[in-house]
């Protein structure tokens, strides 16, 4: 089986964006489109992004020029395996 890959905000590089642009967290989340408490969550890597956050980062006007690599982290994590 091969390992599921897991995405985590780099929150570091996330940060320096917002205070450059002078941006709160709940502005971003509503950026997004997220609520805050999913946001506080991502932001904290409590949980992994989904597909669809992570192109919503791409796509944002406030992360133009950053890439990938310094957006996200990837964790390989083994697949659960079937009882």
């Amino acid at each position: 089986m091969t390992p599921h890959r897991r995405f985590y905000l780099r929150a570091d590089t996330v940060q320096a964006a917002l205070d450059r642009h002078h941006l709160t967290h709940m502005l971003f989340a509503d950026h997004l489109g997220l609520s805050r408490s999913y946001w506080s969550q991502v932001f904290n890597r409590h949980r992994a992004l989904s597909p669809d956050v992570r192109r919503d980062l791409l796509a944002s006007r406030y992360l133009r020029g950053v890439s990938e690599a310094d957006l996200w982290d990837v964790v390989e994590a083994a697949p659960a395996s079937a009882p």
